[in-house]
């Protein structure tokens, strides 16, 4: 009887990850507590993402360099002080579980990304960001938060150029509101 009760959980559990809602424009966005490589705990609420728009990417680690031109754009707006840092967060969510390489070399292959991004990175080691928000798994996701964590913008995989000035436009549009 316990093998049967465990094995029903176990197809309802899979299924219900399986087919999570895909965070859409104009949702909400679930909350979640994730930690970053030292242990620090991060969710939408934290002090640092407080009152800000959030620009968020949840990357298979395999594909980290997927949208480097996006975060090429994203700091030469914030060069030019078309961003500001006071109203406006970059970080990156890590999806631990997409790839076969171990934690270790990872995390030390992150520590290069965050110091030329600036951005926060953040581990999944277990599908919660897939869980909660549906979005593409071994891929790389960009979402935007407005600073009531409304999804202002969605994109799995590469950015074309055409994204890439949409997605700063809405940055922009959400950090002056």
């Amino acid at each position: 009887m316990k093998k049967i009760i465990f094995v029903v959980w176990f197809v309802l559990l899979t299924v219900s990850s399986a087919f999570a809602a895909e965070i859409k424009v104009g949702d909400k966005a679930p909350d979640f507590k994730l930690n970053d490589s030292a242990g620090k705990e991060y969710s939408l609420n934290v002090p640092q993402f407080k009152g800000k728009v959030l620009y968020i990417a949840y990357v298979d680690p395999d594909e980290k360099d997927t949208n480097n031109h996006v975060e090429e754009a994203l700091k030469k707006e914030q060069d030019s002080g078309a961003l500001d840092k006071a109203r406006y967060e970059n970080f990156w969510i890590v999806n631990l579980k997409a790839t076969v390489k171990p934690n270790f070399i990872i995390k030390s292959a992150l520590k290069s990304k965050q110091k030329n991004t600036g951005a926060t990175i953040i581990l999944d080691p277990d599908y919660t960001i897939l869980n909660l928000w549906g979005v593409k798994n071994d891929s790389s996701n960009v979402v935007v938060l407005d600073k009531e964590r409304v999804c202002r913008y969605v994109h799995n995989g590469k950015l074309s150029s055409e994204e890439v000035v949409k997605l700063v436009k809405v940055i922009k549009e959400y950090q002056a509101k």
